[in-house]
């Protein structure tokens, strides 16, 4: 029966979520029981008429703006009051407006973003920019939520049925209509109701960049800044000063970030009743952000899964810059990606995909193979193709690589290494390349695997498949380098079953190289970035 799981207590599943959301199982197990949570499933409501305007008039649509559009007839009610008001009127007709459309009041997400977003309210207010937010829930629902992260009260709206959501075509979530596993939203299994479903997205499945921003919050990072800070809305002092004595000041420090979301998930947990909306199938339902320029759209964030929300400090960028729809000046974002990784993800992706799309003068060359030379470290990737073609859609833009990884390319001697190397082990591979300069690419194999611990080693083992000499052959003398395949008199391809075509093997695409930095697209799909740490190592020497 639907209601036979949310009849339990739901601390059942806070351990579940507390390993997926915030901090070690261990430390959750001292805490509460939580409440016991009754499954409240009702269904949308339509919006009403004769609602009144919150900021303009609804007979005209500001800007033309789709999202605007869109929202013209939902029904939104103001936390402060509970007047209703048209979804498409929170939004004044004149001036730059923030509007983050949070998550249900019960969630990790929208705690974290309000939080965080109280600090800078008052730099946005001087600078004339308007904040309006939007979450899933009740009123009540939503002044306690006011009351707990501290956002101002006047400044938020509820919607009880995700109908701005839908609206919008935010991403459902996992289970639902339009989303992953949507068909667990039909009959036969209407059973799994939305706690299993949202466990489940804890989980990582359904969600994309769950995990890694779980896991980001453990380990930290010496380019983030700390959580807990001096006079912030979300200051820890006790847990602050715990952490300046043990683990240094000034960076985000592992378990810091985890820590708040223990915090956040104690409060939640313990008035979940009030704050979770009636129907538990919007537990899912993700949402996003906008920055409007006189009704006019400028910028566009969409959650894809749990713990993807537009960070706080990129939105707030974005409302204080000259023009929040500016594309990044590509080299310099790269160069800044690879100096301290403190350049946002999104934008080290448009400056890749940006290069890439770069046109060059009939006769000129993208890359000179010269400038690969080096020993590279590797900074950023995108993933594979599949998870690369939804980073516009979900505002979700690869990730800085969090462990040292080493590519050295040897231009004179042709020869790769592709390495991992973690305090004294140090496990590589090394082959052969070609360099294919009128396509850009880097095509290679590797020949051999070697480990390493400390002074001792390397022990290398030969994993040559001898298809090499069949990669060599498809650059003939006859292409110059351009990758292309000879063909006897009648236009058939010689050797035709020895000679594969230019990317039969794993390669790199390049599509920027300069003494500092180099973007490429692998042969998965994915975009990488690399930073020079100095001249190539590789197996070179011991084959002279």
């Amino acid at each position: 029966h639907r209601d036979s799981f949310s009849r339990q207590p739901f601390a059942m599943a806070a351990g579940t979520v507390a390993m997926a959301t915030a901090a070690p199982v261990s430390l959750f197990r001292s805490g509460q029981r939580g409440p016991r949570v009754t499954s409240r499933r009702v269904s949308c409501c339509r919006p009403s008429r004769g609602v009144v305007t919150a900021a303009a008039s609804v007979e005209a649509v500001p800007g033309n703006s789709a999202a605007l559009v869109a929202l013209k007839g939902v029904t939104l009610r103001r936390a402060s009051d509970g007047t209703s008001v048209d979804a498409c009127a929170i939004v004044p007709t004149t001036g730059r407006v923030v509007v983050p459309f949070l998550t249900q009041f019960a969630d990790f997400d929208s705690w974290e973003l309000a939080q965080r977003l109280v600090d800078d309210l008052p730099a946005l207010a001087e600078a004339g920019v308007t904040v309006v937010a939007v979450g899933i829930g009740s009123v009540e629902a939503a002044r306690l939520f006011c009351k707990k992260t501290n956002f101002p009260v006047d400044k938020l709206f509820a919607d009880a049925t995700g109908d701005a959501y839908a609206a919008l075509k935010f991403e459902p979530g996992f289970g639902r209509q339009g989303g992953e596993f949507g068909w667990l939203d039909t009959k036969p299994f209407s059973f799994v109701n939305g706690y299993a479903k949202l466990l489940i997205m804890c989980a990582g499945i359904g969600s994309p960049g769950t995990l890694g921003a779980v896991f980001g919050g453990y380990v930290g990072g010496k380019n983030k800044k700390p959580i807990f800070k001096a006079g912030s809305n979300y200051d820890n002092p006790a847990i602050r000063g715990a952490m300046d004595a043990t683990l240094g000041k000034d960076y985000q420090r592992p378990f810091e970030l985890a820590t708040l979301r223990l915090t956040n998930m104690a409060a939640i947990l313990g008035d979940w009743e009030a704050l979770a909306p009636a129907d538990d199938s919007l537990l899912t339902q993700r949402g996003g952000c906008f920055i409007f320029q006189n009704g006019e759209e400028k910028f566009r964030h969409v959650d894809l899964g749990i713990l993807g929300y537009c960070p706080v400090a990129r939105l707030v960028e974005k409302a204080l810059s000259d023009d929040p729809a500016a594309s990044p000046d590509p080299v310099k974002t790269i160069r800044q990606a690879a100096a301290d990784k403190t350049t946002f993800v999104d934008d080290v992706f448009q400056s890749i995909a940006a290069l890439e799309k770069k046109k060059v003068e009939k006769g000129e060359l993208k890359v000179n193979g010269a400038d690969l030379n080096g020993k590279w470290r590797l900074i950023y990737t995108s993933g594979t193709k599949k998870v690369a073609a939804n980073l516009n859609k979900a505002g979700f833009g690869g990730s800085y690589f969090p462990i040292p990884a080493i590519q050295s390319f040897d231009m004179q001697n042709g020869r790769i290494r592709n390495g991992i190397y973690l305090g004294p082990v140090s496990f590589f591979f090394d082959g052969p390349f070609l360099w294919r300069e009128k396509l850009g690419m880097l095509e290679f194999t590797f020949t051999k695997v070697s480990l390493q611990l400390g002074s001792l080693g390397p022990v290398s083992f030969d994993i040559d498949d001898g298809k090499w000499d069949a990669v060599k052959l498809a650059e003939q003398t006859a292409s110059e380098g351009g990758g292309l395949i000879e063909k006897d008199s009648a236009g058939a391809t010689k050797e035709k079953d020895k000679t594969p075509k230019p990317g039969s093997n794993p390669f790199f695409k390049f599509v920027f190289a300069d003494d500092a930095v180099i973007a490429a697209r692998g042969r998965g799909g994915g975009l990488a970035l690399w930073k020079k740490e100095g001249d190539p190592e590789t197996d070179a020497n011991e084959l002279a």
